[in-house]
């Protein structure tokens, strides 16, 4: 989301506006206790994404150990 209106080395306000601000408080609408594939199933829903994008992120996200 950040690469959407990051177009230079300038790192503004302005180019986070596409980054979603999430809750990691005990009142999120995520239970950030799950799983990293269950957070995730939990974010695609949140964000309404469909198979294709959900099988894009899985094919070029690299999971970090």
């Amino acid at each position: 989301m950040l690469g959407t209106l990051k177009i230079t080395q300038e790192n503004t306000k302005k180019t986070w506006k596409n980054v979603p601000m999430q809750d990691f408080t005990q009142n999120s609408d995520i239970d950030w206790n799950q799983t990293i594939s269950e957070i995730d199933r939990q974010l695609y829903k949140k964000y309404g994404l469909n198979e294709t994008e959900i099988e894009f992120i899985e094919e070029k996200v690299t999971a970090m150990d």
